[in-house]
């Protein structure tokens, strides 16, 4: 068979399959698609919930004193909590989406320079250190750490002022902003 012959072969069969409804590629999927997509629609029923319990208690205004901002905040945590009452570790952070996050972030880590692994080390001393738990008031004795910024973009998004994730010792968690909880968390997410 000549060199014209064998490619042309090629082309009729890409053509045939082509017109069979077959594609000659398989289409890849994004394997994140599914469980963040979930983790999102877990999110926003959340969301939904907390905004009916902060509605009841009107808008918040930040003109207002810290103590009455505190107090607001402890009655819609407290809110939360009685209308998640039955919540559990696992409820928003799915095992599949833990699985990926868990994994997103080991790769992450692994990535960092000897230099920046020793100043993560140093600033150890900045990350709170108490086990969390779902609808556990974040305790105001313990920093809010910064969230490292290379790890963000890794992640779905979440509602700002709304919802953030922090790290408290190897636990990934999701925490209220507003009502300063704790929402659900991941053990082992952080090496």
């Amino acid at each position: 068979m000549s060199y014209l012959s064998r490619s042309g072969l090629a082309v009729l069969v890409a053509v045939a399959a082509l017109g069979c409804g077959k594609e000659p590629y398989e289409e890849r999927t994004d394997p994140t698609a599914a469980p963040f997509a979930e983790f999102g629609k877990r999110v926003d029923a959340y969301v939904t919930l907390r905004d009916s319990l902060a509605q009841k208690m009107g808008p918040l205004d930040e003109t207002k004193s810290q103590s009455e901002i505190a107090a607001r905040a402890t009655t819609l945590g407290t809110l939360i909590i009685s209308a998640r009452d039955s919540a559990k570790q696992g409820d928003l952070f799915t095992p599949e989406f833990s699985s990926i996050v868990t994994t997103l972030i080991k790769t992450e880590y692994s990535r960092r320079t000897d230099s920046v692994v020793e100043q993560r080390e140093d600033a150890q001393e900045e990350l709170p250190n108490f086990v969390p738990a779902v609808n556990m008031i974040y305790p105001t004795t313990y920093p809010l750490a910064t969230f490292p910024p290379t790890l963000l973009p890794l992640l779905p998004q979440l509602p700002p002022d709304k919802l953030e994730y922090r790290i408290v010792t190897r636990y990934l968690i999701l925490r209220d902003v507003e009502a300063n909880l704790i929402i659900d968390v991941m053990p082992n997410a952080v090496p």
